[in-house]
């Protein structure tokens, strides 16, 4: 049975860590980048910048089946850009993946923000993961810009959606 729980700042971190580094682990080896190359990658967070990361604004939410923590996703209202919220740390073990629990947490986040009032949502990714842009393409979410950052070793792409 599927179960959300908000995680805060004062929890132990170490099992969602591991979901984050274990989950975006395989799209860091998959599009061959490091700790050196990508030190800001979930696939590398550490406890501590996580912790800061809740204390400065975002709302982590866990997915669990029967006890077993499975995924992650994110939620930050935008500082610049009223009405807007960003959707991140969309994460799901490698096992779970491919049976809806993506969508599940995609869903769960998207009420979530609705619930806040946002008019739109925005994503950010690895411009180019195919897979996984037509995987938020499914969900309605549609190419909106493209940034190079000089501390990425890709261009992201930026996704959104209104609601």
């Amino acid at each position: 049975m599927d179960n959300f729980t908000h995680i805060t700042s004062q929890e132990n971190l170490s099992a969602i860590v591991h979901v984050l580094n274990v989950s975006h682990g395989t799209v860091a080896k998959e599009f061959g980048f490091n700790k050196d190359t990508n030190p800001t990658n979930n696939a590398f967070i550490e406890e501590q910048t996580l912790r800061d990361q809740l204390n400065n604004g975002i709302d982590l939410y866990a997915l669990s089946d029967n006890d077993r923590l499975i995924g992650c996703i994110a939620i930050e209202k935008s500082s610049r850009e009223t009405d807007t919220f960003y959707i991140e740390k969309v994460s799901v073990i490698p096992e779970y993946r491919n049976q809806g629990t993506g969508v599940k947490l995609m869903n769960f986040a998207t009420l979530k923000i609705q619930d806040l009032g946002a008019k739109k949502i925005s994503i950010s990714l690895i411009d180019s993961n195919v897979k996984l842009k037509k995987w938020y393409s499914s969900q309605g979410f549609v190419e909106a810009s493209f940034k190079d950052f000089e501390h990425l070793p890709f261009r992201v792409c930026f996704m959104s959606k209104e609601i």
